[in-house]
């Protein structure tokens, strides 16, 4: 047996199809195919089955999967004691998160990661968009829904509210806010319809009813850039707002939408110890962010 197949048995299991699998390794598709071919020549037997999901392991692939792993590690442990350093995880993970938690959260979280993994790279691939939980789409999601599909592993990541937001501007040239009834008076800047397939925010649809929305899109930035210059009243996450000197709360007693991030990860990864590292970083910075996710709803 050529242990260098093993590599490319890895992958395919991790990645479930042969063009993601290839793209992480930096090789053609071709090369995945031929490699695992080989392997299964060699051992006489069929490793992967090919279905509509992508390729699975069959029950010899399942056999020969712990051993393979544990030559992987072993390699690199080889590789680290010749070299004369500490053994440490490395490899690219793939990260998909929305706009707002991605650009706010994730990657100013990224410096402790690099502390301790510095061999980690990581891809983070935002969206305004529901994912398609594609195989190979992501390592890591991120996500306000909690998808329903089965081959993934989904835990709760922590919680967020959105809050009503406007600029200074805005608000001493309408009318005083006390309750959400007087939002009859006011401009709101609000999602795209087709954002409201998210049953999170379908809830929040009843604070908008009260309000004329005089501009819609998918992208928080985009809300939240239009309310800090005045545009109207901006319903978005605290941690995008909150520490935002442009942006004034607007009654954060009695309006507020509380919210989950779910993290989910495809239950063939729950092995690959670099992606279990970056799952615990990003448990380890939402509790670090606890206070700009959920802030004291009087806080200014």
């Amino acid at each position: 047996m050529n242990l260098e197949d093993l590599r490319f048995f890895l992958a395919l299991t991790r990645y479930g199809t042969l063009s993601v699998a290839a793209d992480r390794l930096g090789v053609e598709h071709t090369t995945i195919r031929r490699r695992v071919t080989a392997l299964e020549k060699v051992l006489g037997k069929r490793l992967f089955d090919k279905t509509t999901r992508g390729w699975t392991l069959t029950t010899a692939g399942q056999r020969l999967l712990p051993y393979a792993q544990r030559i992987e590690s072993e390699s690199d442990a080889a590789e680290a004691a010749i070299a004369n350093r500490t053994v440490s995880l490395s490899g690219t993970v793939r990260i998909v998160a929305t706009d707002g938690f991605g650009a706010s959260v994730v990657a100013p979280g990224l410096a402790r990661l690099r502390d301790e993994h510095p061999h980690i790279e990581v891809e983070l691939v935002t969206s305004s968009h529901l994912l398609t939980f594609n195989v190979g789409e992501f390592d890591i999601a991120v996500t306000v829904h909690k998808p329903e599909t089965p081959g993934f592993v989904i835990t709760h990541l922590c919680d967020y509210d959105l809050r009503l937001y406007a600029s200074p501007g805005y608000l001493e040239s309408h009318p005083q806010l006390g309750n959400i009834d007087d939002l009859r008076d006011h401009d709101m800047i609000w999602f795209v319809e087709s954002m409201l397939d998210l049953p999170e925010l379908r809830s929040a649809e009843a604070i908008a009813a009260r309000a004329r929305i005089v501009f819609r899109t998918t992208s928080l930035f985009g809300q939240l850039e239009a309310a800090a210059s005045g545009v109207g009243l901006a319903l978005v996450p605290s941690f995008l707002a909150h520490h935002d000197g442009r942006l004034r709360p607007v009654m954060h007693e009695t309006v507020r939408a509380v919210r989950s991030f779910w993290l989910v990860v495809p239950a063939r990864l729950l092995n690959t110890e670099r992606v279990t590292a970056v799952c615990a970083h990003l448990n380890a910075t939402a509790l670090m962010f606890g206070g700009r996710l959920l802030p004291p709803p009087n806080a200014g």
